[in-house]
């Protein structure tokens, strides 16, 4: 019997979600395992299967692993997602590198005060890294090589991302938007992204599930900010 993959992470996409697009991709089947309880994290650090102590965490091949971007490159190796020369390799990591910072904003975009002040963080960023990608894809319309990769899931992901917040972005981008929509039509993400294993998009319920299970203080504009810090000293 093939062991069942399991990922680790608080009920939503988050850090999680450039993983689930790869498992996603290689049509591996996997199980969400929602952290969402102080105690639920508890049982997991207890159960030594987090080598740094932090999620998310991916149990496949009787490996536990962390850190997303090693989750990520495993699953591109698996799956033959790094390119065919060392220069597509090469420019895979580069991109993805790229991509972690562009994808940063849409990560922190939940956690704004305001929409509108997530949308302009979200265009601020869009305008610095969009036209870099957009001349990139110019050459072959791949981010590496004259295949898909690992780094062409991870900017579709990112891209999916901004386009939840801003519908219109890729309007002048032709090439990014033509990588997008090639990325997403995939038997494997297009399953995903339609199955009820896809997380909605990130908003103030993320935000209080990922504070109560952290026990840490709530953004600045939420009400009750220390609603789940404990008070050792009382």
């Amino acid at each position: 019997m093939t062991n069942i993959v399991k990922l680790h992470y608080f009920p939503g996409r988050g850090r999680a979600e450039t993983t689930r697009w790869m498992l996603a991709i290689n049509q591996i089947k996997f199980n969400n395992i929602p952290i969402e309880t102080p105690e639920m994290l508890l049982d997991l650090r207890d159960s030594r299967k987090l080598p740094f102590d932090q999620m998310p965490l991916l149990e496949i091949d009787g490996l536990n692993l962390s850190q997303s971007s090693a989750m990520v490159r495993y699953l591109a190796r698996k799956g033959g997602y790094y390119g065919s020369r060392d220069e597509d390799a090469v420019w895979c990591d580069m991109i993805a590198g790229a991509v972690a910072d562009f994808g940063e904003t849409a990560l922190q975009a939940a956690f704004q005060p305001t929409k509108e002040i997530a949308i302009k963080a979200l265009q601020e960023r869009f305008n610095k890294f969009g036209l870099r990608f957009e001349n990139r894809l110019n050459e072959s319309g791949l981010c590496a090589g004259n295949k898909l990769t690992f780094s062409d899931v991870l900017l579709a992901e990112a891209l999916n991302s901004y386009l939840e917040w801003i519908p219109n972005i890729l309007d002048k981008t032709p090439f990014l938007n033509d990588l997008y929509k090639k990325v997403i039509s995939t038997p494997g993400i297009s399953h995903y992204l339609k199955s009820s294993q896809r997380y909605p998009m990130s908003g103030n319920n993320y935000v209080i599930d990922v504070a109560r299970v952290l026990r840490r203080a709530l953004p600045s504009h939420m009400s009750d900010q220390n609603r789940f810090v404990i008070d050792n000293n009382s």
